[in-house]
């Protein structure tokens, strides 16, 4: 199972296109056995946020050491939580809410690692998402994400992205952007099951 290359780069269009430094909910991945010439082969159910690409399409799109997506293991000291006008804090999700992650890939100085949320990750990760406020004015919130105790990166919320996250067709996969390679490389470490 791993992401096509359609499909990441459509996840960093949705990203720019929401004007949020890449975190949004754009990509679904599936089994399949289906190629479109990129990296990853695995055929893409749909794209929900319908970002489209970045640019012309002719950009790399991924590194050239990855192998596709790989199970998430579930205790990785990974955690992404919703900052409220940066004081209320509570968790949007972490290690035990994902399935798999796939990283990682340099797009023009940014390094994207994907992940997907399992079926009761998505429920509990929208469920977060309305409990918290969110839903109902993004622009106070931003997720911090932080590896072992310590952020890694933090980026606001705006109407269109939490809209594209909690659609009921959004399959799970978020596309989580770091300014630095070996952060990015530190987290999908983690993450990814030994």
């Amino acid at each position: 199972m791993e992401l096509s290359r359609r499909g990441m780069i459509a996840g960093v269009g949705a990203a720019c296109a929401v004007g949020a430094v890449g975190f949004a909910g754009a990509t679904t991945m599936a089994d399949g056995d289906g190629t479109d010439g990129g990296a990853g082969g695995g055929s893409i159910e749909d794209d929900p946020v319908g970002g489209g690409s970045t640019g012309d399409g002719s950009g790399d799109g991924g590194s050239e050491g990855s192998t596709g997506a790989v199970d998430a293991d579930p205790d990785a000291p990974f955690e992404a939580r919703l900052l409220r006008d940066g004081e209320d804090d509570r968790r949007l999700f972490d290690a035990g809410d994902l399935d798999e992650v796939e990283g990682v890939f340099d797009d023009d100085g940014e390094y994207l690692v994907y992940v997907a949320l399992g079926d009761d990750g998505v429920d509990a990760f929208q469920e977060r998402l309305a409990a918290s406020g969110a839903v109902d004015e993004p622009e106070r919130f931003v997720v911090s994400m932080a590896l072992d105790g310590t952020e890694v990166r933090r980026v606001e919320l705006d109407e269109s992205t939490v809209s594209a996250l909690t659609d009921e067709g959004w399959g799970g996969v978020l596309t989580l952007p770091f300014g630095e390679e070996r952060v990015a490389q530190s987290v999908y470490e983690s993450l990814a099951s030994a």
